[in-house]
């Protein structure tokens, strides 16, 4: 029944194309791997971060 209602009427198709469509980018899109620079960049914020953390607070002034 819901078919009908969306065969009906052209805007309602054109929303499911849409929907549908933004679903299989949203979905290529995750499974893209992420970049070397972005991993180089977080790694680099890990390092800091970790740098940070090993820092004793009272040895600060």
């Amino acid at each position: 029944m819901y078919a009908d209602v969306v065969d009906s009427n052209p805007k309602n198709r054109m929303r499911l194309q849409i929907d549908e469509n933004l679903k299989r980018i949203y979905g290529e899109t995750l499974s893209e791997p992420v970049p070397d620079r972005l991993m180089a960049l977080l790694d680099e914020l890990r390092k800091k971060a970790a740098a940070t953390d090993a820092v004793d607070p009272s040895d600060l002034p």
